[in-house]
C-alpha cells in the first residue's frame, strides 16, 4: 500500500476546498467583512496547511496507483473534505454544534440539499457561500477535479471515473478517457454560467443567482432564502429551475455530444426516453391526485406544482415551492418513489439512478418471456448494446443492497426516537441525496430537531450514497490488484 502517493492525492482534494473557503472569504469581504471572515479565514489556512504538507513532503517516487488505493483515495478525499468542510461552520458558531455543522457540510458536499437551519438568511454572506460552494465542488465530484492530477497512464483513473460516469445512458458516442474530464466540466461550469444568467435576468439579486445556480446545476438543493426558491413566486424562476434541473440529470456526455453535433441524442437514448416518461406520469397522476382531493383547485397551478416537485424530487435536487408534507398520500407516496429512482448515471443526481430501474424493468420482462417460452432467447438492450447477465445481476445486486441500506438506516433513526414517517422518508431522503424527505423533515421544515446519533449517521448515510454503493463499500472488500 503506498500511504505516501494516497495522502498526497487526498491533500490535492483539500487544496481544492482550501481555494473555495478564500473565494468565500472575498465574498465575505465585499459584504463588509461580514462575520464569517475569521472563521472562512482561519478554515482555509488551516485546510491549506493540511492539504499541502503531503504534497510538500512526498517527494517523486512511483506514481502507479492500485485499484483499492484508488478507492482509498476517493472514499477519504471525500470524508476528509466534509470533515474540513464543517469548520467554517463549526467555528462561525450559532446553531452550528459539532453534529450539526457536520451534517450540513456532508449535506453540502454530497449534494443533498438537507439542512439543520431554521433561519437560513440570519446566516452572513461570506459563509452562505461556501455553503452552496460545496454543492460546486460535490456536484462535480471530488474525483473528477482527482482526476485532472492523477496519472493519465494505468486503469485505476478508468475505474475511477466509471463511479460517476456511468457508459449505460451514453448513448452512441465515443471520448477517449483523457477527454471525459474536459467534457464534464465544459457542460458544467457552462450550464452553470448560463443559469446563472437568466435567474439574473429573470430578476434574483446577483448573489442568489449564482448560489441557486450552484444547486439547480449540481442538483443539490441549497438556498439562500428560508422558503428556498418559492421565496421568490415567480414561475419564470421555477422554469428557469425545472428546465436546467432537468439538464442536469441527463449524462453529460450525451448533452455535450448534443450540443456538440446540434441533434437531438439526448432525446433519442432509450435512458433519457424512459426518464422523461416517468416523469411525465408522475406530473399527471401528481395533478390528478392534487385536484380529486381538493388539495389544490386551479388546474394550471396543480400541474405547475406537480411538474416542479416531482422534477426536484426526481433530480434529487430538492428545491421547494410548497409543503409537500401536507399533500395527499397518494402524491408522497410518487414522490417517495422519484426520491428512490434520480436521474440518469453520468449526471450530478443522486439516487438508484433511472438507468438500473430500466435495466431491472427490461429483465423482469424478459424473465416472464422465457417462464412462458423457455426455449426464447431473450436479450436485455441499451439501444443497440446488449446488457450481458452479468451486468443484469450485478444491477440486482445493487438495487438489493441500496434497499437494505435504506432499511437498516430508517431502523437505526426510529431506535434513535424519530417517527416511522420521518426515519424511512429520511433514510429515503439521505440514501438518494434528495434532501426535503416529509412529516418533520418535509420541504418546508429542517433536520434541526433530529438527535444528535441520528445526524451522525446521515452524515455516513449520504456519503455512502453519494460515492456509490459499490465504491463505498469497495475498499473493505477488495484484496490489492
Amino acid at each position: 500500500m503506498n500511504f505516501r502517493l494516497i495522502t498526497k492525492n487526498i491533500g490535492l482534494a483539500l487544496l481544492v476546498d482550501a481555494g473555495f473557503m478564500f473565494v468565500s472569504m472575498l465574498v465575505s469581504i465585499l459584504y463588509g467583512f461580514d462575520s464569517s471572515f475569521s472563521p472562512l479565514l482561519l478554515s482555509g489556512m488551516l485546510t491549506l496547511m493540511v492539504g499541502v504538507l503531503p504534497i510538500v513532503f512526498v517527494g517523486k517516487g512511483q506514481n502507479r496507483i492500485t485499484t483499492r488505493e484508488g478507492f482509498i483515495i476517493l472514499f477519504f478525499a471525500w470524508l476528509l473534505s466534509c470533515v474540513f468542510g464543517l469548520l467554517p461552520y463549526a467555528l462561525w458558531g450559532g446553531p452550528f454544534s459539532l453534529e450539526n455543522a457536520w451534517f450540513e457540510s456532508v449535506s453540502g458536499f454530497t449534494a443533498t440539499g438537507a439542512t439543520i437551519l431554521g433561519d437560513i438568511e440570519s446566516l452572513p454572506h461570506g459563509l452562505l457561500f461556501w455553503r452552496s460552494s460545496t454543492h460546486f465542488i460535490g456536484g462535480l465530484g471530488v474525483v473528477v477535479f482527482m482526476m485532472m492530477i492523477l496519472p493519465s497512464s494505468g486503469t485505476v483513473k478508468l475505474k475511477m471515473r466509471r463511479i460517476e460516469i456511468s457508459d449505460m445512458s451514453a448513448g452512441e458516442y465515443n471520448f477517449r478517457s483523457n477527454k471525459v474530464v474536459r467534457v464534464v466540466l465544459t457542460v458544467y461550469i457552462s450550464m452553470m454560467v448560463i443559469c446563472t444568467l437568466l435567474f439574473m435576468v429573470a430578476g434574483m439579486p446577483i448573489f442568489d443567482a449564482v448560489t441557486h445556480a450552484f444547486s439547480v446545476v449540481a442538483t443539490g438543493g441549497f438556498s439562500p432564502r428560508n422558503t428556498s426558491i418559492g421565496a421568490y413566486g415567480s414561475h419564470w424562476i421555477e422554469l428557469i429551475a425545472v428546465v436546467f434541473m432537468l439538464a442536469s440529470s441527463l449524462h453529460y456526455g450525451l448533452l455535450y455530444s448534443s450540443i456538440a453535433g446540434r441533434n437531438l441524442n439526448a432525446l433519442r437514448n432509450p435512458i433519457s426516453r424512459f426518464f422523461f416518461t416517468t416523469i411525465g406520469l408522475g406530473t399527471l397522476f401528481m395533478t390528478a391526485g392534487l385536484l380529486l382531493t381538493r388539495t389544490i383547485t386551479n388546474p394550471l397551478e396543480a400541474g405547475w406544482q406537480s411538474l416542479f416537485n416531482v422534477v426536484s424530487i426526481c433530480t434529487s435536487t430538492g428545491l421547494a415551492t410548497v409543503d409537500t408534507s401536507v399533500w395527499p398520500a397518494f402524491c408522497i407516496l410518487l414522490l417517495l418513489y422519484f426520491s428512490i429512482q434520480g436521474g440518469c448515471s453520468g449526471s450530478t443526481t443522486g439516487g438508484l439512478k433511472a438507468d438500473r430501474i430500466w435495466v431491472l424493468t427490461r429483465a423482469v420482462k424478459a424473465q416472464i418471456v422465457r417462464t412462458i417460452h423457455p426455449n426464447a432467447v431473450i436479450r436485455v438492450k441499451s439501444g443497440s448494446n446488449v446488457i450481458d447477465s452479468e451486468q443484469v445481476n450485478s444491477i440486482a445486486m445493487y438495487a438489493i443492497l441500496y434497499i437494505a441500506i435504506l432499511f437498516v438506516c430508517a431502523i437505526i433513526y426510529a431506535a434513535c426516537g424519530m417517527t416511522l414517517v420521518d426515519a424511512f422518508t429520511g433514510s429515503c431522503a439521505m440514501v438518494g441525496n434528495v434532501g426535503p424527505a416529509f412529516g418533520s423533515v418535509g420541504s418546508m421544515s429542517n433536520y434541526g430537531a433530529v438527535p444528535m446519533l441520528a445526524k451522525i449517521i446521515m452524515g455516513l448515510e449520504m456519503i455512502v450514497g453519494r460515492l456509490g454503493l459499490y465504491a463505498a463499500f469497495g475498499i473493505f472488500a477488495m484484496k490489492k490488484v
